[in-house]
């Protein structure tokens, strides 16, 4: 029983990672196709972009920490 709690939280901890780099790839996707059309709105959609990717990266880099510790009993 145990093993299978274990087991979860691994599985849990890999959709948070799926979840995180779609979220990634479709900012983007979205800020290339801002800066075509907008092409002098460049360096502040690349600020704004940079943010959000830093505080996802910190909020990854914490459930990776938490995750990191996982003793599996096979």
């Amino acid at each position: 029983m145990e093993n299978m709690q274990q087991f979860e939280i691994t599985s849990r901890f890999m959709k948070n990672i799926v979840w995180g780099l779609t979220v990634e790839g479709l900012l983007v996707v979205v800020v290339g196709i801002a800066i075509y059309l907008y092409p002098d709105l460049v360096g502040m959609i690349l600020g704004v972009v940079m943010v959000i990717i830093g505080i996802m990266s910190l909020i990854l880099a914490s459930k990776v920490n938490k995750y990191s510790k996982i003793k599996i009993d096979l």
